[in-house]
Order: structure tokens, then sequence, then C-alpha cells
């Protein structure tokens, strides 16, 4: 109840910044070479880790300056590789602004004891996308979370969405606007790659290969500015 509360009066309140869903980018390394990836990891030729202070770092830059967040998505890549994981969790966790902590996984790999531990938490959900290729552990993934009480969704995706490659298609100006707009992550995904907010994750990640550069479509986090500052250049943003 209280967690409804909380998103009805920040909803209703003048002034009150509540996002539903944020996503964090903390690695551009895979398990998995999907070759239509909608968030373009095929196209890194040398896939890193974002070091955890910058993760840390650029969350707070974020979360000190809004009211709520009702979910924070922890994402790569693959999660579960990540070498600071456990680091950035237990920074997530104790910071107030976030209601709920998830992180997307293809069930590939299983996560270490430590990293299970914080998986316990009430607020995380661990969210698994089957592909149902051979190379998921899907069965021993899902049976080592219940064993551990870990809140789960399992989605299977039976219908693959084909996002295109980095080319540019001829498209007008009208269309690119009425896709955009019907695009259920310009209005909800949110996603923070190396200090910069982008309006979806494909853009994040098509501005960090090099194949586009538009200061209007990402806001910097780590741009320095008073609370006041941040919350008015947020909105127009």
């Amino acid at each position: 109840l209280g967690d409804y509360w909380r998103v009805f009066r920040d909803s209703v309140l003048p002034g009150r910044q509540i996002f539903a869903d944020i996503v964090i980018i903390m690695t551009t390394k895979c398990t998995l070479r999907c070759e239509n990836c909608n968030n373009l990891m095929p196209y890194y030729k040398s896939p890193y880790n974002v070091p955890s202070e910058e993760v840390i770092s650029d969350l707070r830059a974020l979360l000190d300056n809004i009211d709520t967040c009702v979910k924070l998505s922890l994402l790569g890549g693959e999660p579960f590789i990540y070498p600071e994981l456990t680091t950035v969790m237990d920074a997530v966790l104790e910071h107030p602004s976030i209601m709920y902590l998830s992180l997307t996984t293809n069930a590939t790999v299983m996560p270490s004891r430590e990293v299970l531990e914080r998986l316990k938490h009430k607020k995380v959900i661990v969210q698994i996308s089957d592909y149902d290729i051979p190379t998921q552990k899907i069965e021993q993934f899902i049976e080592l979370l219940k064993e551990n009480g870990i809140k789960y969704t399992h989605k299977k995706d039976t219908d693959w969405v084909l996002p295109g490659g980095t080319q540019n298609r001829g498209k007008s100006e009208d269309i690119l606007k009425k896709e955009y707009q019907a695009c259920f992550s310009s209005r909800y995904c949110r996603t923070i790659l190396n200090g910069k907010m982008y309006l979806c994750a494909r853009g994040a990640h098509l501005t960090d290969l090099g194949y586009m550069d538009s200061e209007h479509d990402s806001f910097d986090l780590r741009k320095k500015r008073s609370r006041e500052e941040f919350r008015e250049e947020f909105k127009r943003f």
C-alpha cells in the first residue's frame, strides 16, 4: 500500500519528478551474439565494462535530484558477468529514490553466491529473457532462484522484433516521428551510459558506437549544476 501511495503522490503533486523505468548499462560484454540484438552488442569489436565508481556516480547524480524511480534496471550485455555487480547493487539498494531493482538476464551463466544473497532483497526482481536457444540454462537458472526465494519473471520471446541495422533507411521525418511516438521505449525506457541519459537504449549504443552524435538526444549527468538547475534542465529534456 505504501508503494502505491508513493507513486500516486508523486504523480499528482506539482513539481514532483517520477520515472517508471530507468536503465543503466554496466557492460557491453554479453554471452550471446544475437544477430538482431536491439542493443547492438555484436557491433562492439572491443566490448568493455563501465567501472563501478562511474556507474554509481552517474546514478547518484540522477537519483539525488529526482523524487522517485519506480524501477531501476541493471543491464548489459549480460549483467551477471559484470565483475563489480555486488558493489553496484549495494549502492543501489540503499538509495531511497528507488522502489524496485530489476536485472535482465539471458540465463546463460549462474550468479555467484555473493550476488545471490543480494538478489534475495525485497526490492529485487530478476527478469529472464528466454530465446529458446541451447546455450541458455533456463530450467537450471529458475530452479536456483526458487531455491533461494528470489522473485523472477520468465518471458519467452516467441516473436523476435527486428529493429534493423545501423544504416540510414531513407525514411521521411514524418515517418520517423510517427514510429518514435509509437515506440514503448521512447516513453518509458530512459537509458544511462557513460555519464549521459538517452531517450532509449538503442540510441545510447548508436552514439557509443559512433553511428550518431546528437546533443539533444542525451542529458549530461556529469555537468556541474545545483539541484534546482538540474531539475529544470531535466524537465526540459
